[in-house]
């Protein structure tokens, strides 16, 4: 670590400036949100302090000191700093390379920019061709702030936010000038016009004005801020002047789209989205504004397509769903007229079933398709596609997997990929929905040979591979998942649970916070996480999970069991009865899932009589818990304790030979069966249990004590 670099100072023996510039860094550096960055940034006062008391340390005169001074010097010209061959001169440098040098050299470097990141995405991806930044993220995570390296990588992987081109910097001129305020303030200023805060926009313009900086997004952001107040004559002359300037920018042309488009000028503003498509042809935002005009001037199936396109990226985005619900329904009324007077016209009819399945209306396609007779194959497999996904969306799952097998003997061909890409992934998810897994696999693997890189079908035999138990398989596949996109939440939550099952519980808690960070509305990460509480008997800790989870809105019933079980181990069990209750009395419908629910809930029932001492009453709770699921070894384990309790010791050995035969833990199994032949007497039986016990575990604890102990007593005897 460069103590220098993280105060972000020369060196000096100023003890009051290395003071101020610390608690100046504080107020950006919040232990709480950040202790990594605040634990290197405490450190390095520390350390400087230390430096300053030393009178006697000499200056490090280094090469790699020097080379870290010609970092300073470019990243404080602006010109330099956004100059990528000045970069790669000093990248080029035997420093950057020497292997003595080269990784001291790349943490001096990160270390430095930490605070001074406003340099060019393709400096950055020109600094990750040198040191392998993504390559080694793990190992820099150690040494960094998380948050900054994913910064890095993302600009690695990305394009600049801010054209740092556009700055007008004239070269071989010293320049002064504060550019990293500037900027910062800028994205502030975005922020506050995203959330309508005008008033604060206004000071903020001013200030930016006061740096004496130009760059035209200064003139973008008076534009939009004049949008906002609804001068738009303003805001014309100002778009209108940078159009001229900078034809074949991507962020001016959009918003002098989204000014044609507020003046209902659709024409136009059609036009400049599909320029600002032809200058960034994967931009999200511009493909909703030309599908929006699109809409407008009347066209209403490419808007819709495009609409489509958007929801298969961002499938969470309801106004995407919403635009689509609408323009089928115009569409709806167009294709009814139009059948009126080409009552056989298949391809109307056609169009008008895919309407109708995208508005949700399923017996209405069917019915419609049903009745439609096919003249040719591209027909048939029309028919039996919008026949699959209907009964699919309706829970007809059996039905569906019939028109799919179907579909897909109808497209053996492998001209087109894609379509057989979305009927693998179909009969896969069909097969899920079964608990047939084994085959839901075999086709989620027919998927993956195809595109081996989408994260959604990854996540899709992730989820397969936990139903079938294959946690290390799904543990390998959660990995190459999180290389194809860090950023998706669902692949640390199938890691997680993996991880979990496979006993890391470590591990296992931080994949889940890092999927809770992502997105703090998945379920499964907070039940991971209470469970591994559970297990470490951190009761108090579920609850406050419990609470994070209920933060956002997350109704799930095994969220409610764990916080249930917590309560009853702090005997609190009133609390958890009421709960349990007003869970029951929620579930109405009888299938696999909400039986497995009421099974863990009379469950906890019966362990809370059971702490009462209550057996009675805790067996009857239990023997409802097998009721609705007869394959739950839990509670067996529970009613054979039951039946000990009140020494039914047959019946208790009953259930334990039912665990054993349907490979429960069978030692603990075997054990508790010695123990009961121990209990009635039976020494030699008991023996032959704890010998069985020892096979399998030969450290079981107790097993070679208890054997010594009714050995003595057998002699004893004779």
């Amino acid at each position: 670590m460069d103590t220098w670099m993280v105060l972000g100072i020369d060196k000096t023996k100023d003890k009051s400036l290395i003071k101020d510039r610390y608690f100046d860094l504080l107020t950006k550096v919040n232990p709480e949100d950040n202790p990594e960055g605040f634990k290197i940034l405490r450190a390095a006062y520390e350390k400087a302090l230390e430096y300053a008391k030393n009178e006697n340390i000499d200056e490090d005169n280094s090469e790699l000191e020097k080379w870290i001074e010609k970092v300073k010097t470019i990243y404080k010209s602006f010109s330099l700093r956004i100059d990528i061959n000045e970069w790669n001169k000093l990248l080029n440098e035997d420093i950057s390379f020497s292997l003595e040098t080269k990784d001291v050299a790349c943490e001096k470097l990160l270390q430095y920019l930490i605070n001074n990141i406003n340099i060019p995405c393709e400096v950055w991806r020109l600094i990750d061709s040198h040191f392998e930044i993504n390559e080694r993220k793990k190992e820099l995570y150690e040494q960094f702030p998380k948050e900054y390296i994913d910064f890095i990588i993302d600009r690695i992987e990305n394009n600049d936010i801010i054209n740092y081109y556009l700055f007008k910097v004239e070269d071989n001129v010293e320049d002064n000038k504060d550019y990293d305020s500037w900027i910062n303030l800028y994205f502030n200023t975005i922020q506050e016009l995203n959330n309508n805060n005008i008033e604060v926009v206004k000071t903020y313009l001013e200030q930016l004005q006061s740096f004496n900086i130009y760059h035209p997004y200064f003139d973008l952001l008076q534009c939009r801020y004049h949008m906002a107040l609804g001068d738009y004559t303003i805001s014309k002359n100002i778009i209108s002047n940078l159009l001229k300037n900078y034809p074949n920018d991507m962020a001016i042309n959009y918003y002098a789209a989204e000014l044609k488009w507020v003046e209902k000028n659709y024409k136009h503003a059609k036009e400049l989205y599909e320029h600002c498509l032809d200058i960034s042809p994967n931009n999200f935002n511009a493909k909703v504004g030309l599908a929006d005009v699109l809409l407008e001037l009347g066209e209403l199936e490419k808007s819709k397509n495009i609409f489509i396109d958007l929801i298969n990226i961002d499938p969470y985005y309801d106004y995407l769903r919403e635009r689509v619900s609408y323009i089928n329904s115009l569409l709806i009324a167009k294709l009814d007229n139009q059948l009126k007077t080409n009552p056989d016209n298949n391809k109307l009819k056609f169009k008008l079933a895919w309407c109708y399945y995208e508005n949700f209306n399923y017996e209405k396609a069917i019915n419609l398709v049903l009745k439609i007779k096919c003249n040719d194959k591209s027909e048939i497999i029309q028919k039996y596609d919008i026949l699959g996904n209907s009964y699919f969306d309706m829970g007809s799952y059996d039905t569906a997997l019939k028109y799919f097998h179907e579909l897909l003997k109808n497209k053996k061909t492998k001209n087109n990929e894609i379509e057989l890409i979305s009927i693998y992934n179909k009969l896969g998810r069909i097969y899920s929905k079964l608990k047939r897994y084994d085959e839901a696999l075999k086709f989620f693997d027919k998927v993956l040979n195809l595109m081996p890189n989408n994260i959604y079908y990854i996540n899709c035999k992730c989820n397969t591979l936990i139903k079938l138990g294959k946690y290390e398989e799904c543990l390998e596949l959660s990995d190459i998942g999180i290389e194809v996109d860090k950023n998706d939440s669902l692949i640390y939550s199938f890691r997680a649970e993996s991880l979990y099952n496979l006993g890391y519980l470590k591990e296992a808690l931080d994949s889940a916070n890092r999927c809770i960070n992502l997105c703090p509305y998945i379920s499964a990460p907070y039940i991971i996480k209470m469970k591994i509480l559970l297990d470490n008997q951190e009761n108090e800790e579920v609850l406050m999970v419990s609470n994070e989870a209920n933060k956002y809105k997350i109704n799930d019933s095994e969220i409610v069991l764990c916080k249930c079980e917590a309560l009853i181990k702090l005997n609190r069990g009133e609390e958890a009865e009421d709960l349990i209750k007003n869970l029951l009395i929620n579930i109405n419908d009888s299938n696999e899932e909400n039986n497995e629910i009421k099974c863990k809930a009379f469950y906890l029932l019966s362990l809370n009589e059971l702490n009462k001492d209550n057996f009675n009453f805790a067996l009857e709770l239990i023997n409802e818990a097998i009721s609705f699921n007869y394959k739950d070894l839990d509670s067996y384990y529970l009613r054979a304790y039951i039946y000990r309790c009140i020494f039914e010791y047959n019946l208790a050995l009953n259930d334990y030979n039912f665990i054993i035969n349907n490979n429960g833990n069978i030692a603990f199994s075997y054990y508790q069966c010695a123990l009961i032949f121990k209990e009635i007497g039976k020494y030699r039986i008991a023996i032959s249990y704890f010998n069985k016990v020892l096979e399998i575990d030969p450290d079981y604890p107790n097993a070679k004590e208890e054997i010594f102990k009714l050995q003595q007593k057998l002699n004893s005897y004779l």
